[in-house]
């Protein structure tokens, strides 16, 4: 390489820096060490640029709910921990047909089209796929349910990551193939304390 290409190469090198950092005196552009996190008992979780967690609403239909744009709730985080508990829980499961929802009673058909209270009751869950899946570092017991229900217009799937020892639960609802790719890169960027 002569000196001349060499310097050309610092130069759109140096150009290149100037031009993806931010303005003196402007914070640096979310990413994902310093953008929106959902932190719910040892995990750390960013998330994608203009999303929100809601720890707990008032009507507690979207706690524990990622939501994006017009969508309330794409997936759930929980903390199973924090459960009450009085109350009587089922623990996930890949071998039990809703085993990615964790209540006694029938179990709504939440997707971007049907927020939780706006959702009908689901009719059937058939496990698709089951296996293990990452959560950043650690290893969580996946499955992947296709859910029938009452309004055959939310029938959709479901997927779930459940760690055992943490007790932290991960479900994405109305899974499909854009928001699953984007739900995997979230999970991958996972941290723990």
């Amino acid at each position: 390489m002569s000196f001349r290409h060499l310097l050309l190469a610092v130069a759109v090198a140096l150009g290149a820096a100037a031009c993806s950092s931010a303005p003196a005196g402007e914070p640096p552009a979310p990413s994902p060490a310093n953008g929106p996190r959902a932190n719910v008992g040892a995990l750390h979780l960013p998330l994608p640029a203009g999303a929100t967690y809601t720890e707990h609403s008032p009507d507690g239909l979207l706690d524990g709910c990622i939501a994006e744009g017009t969508v309330a709730c794409e997936a759930r985080v929980l903390d199973l921990r924090k459960a009450d508990p009085k109350a009587p829980i089922n623990l996930p499961s890949t071998k039990r047909p809703f085993g990615w929802y964790t209540g006694t009673d029938l179990p709504t058909c939440i997707t971007p089209a049907s927020p939780p209270g706006k959702a009908a009751g689901a009719t059937g869950s058939t496990l698709l796929d089951s296996g293990f899946a990452k959560i950043g570092p650690k290893t969580a017991e996946y499955g992947r349910w296709k859910v029938t229900c009452e309004n055959s217009a939310q029938n959709n799937q479901v997927r779930s990551w459940w760690l055992p020892t943490s007790r932290i639960l991960v479900v994405q609802y109305g899974s499909f193939p854009g928001w699953d790719a984007k739900m995997d890169t979230l999970l991958a960027g996972a941290t723990f304390s």
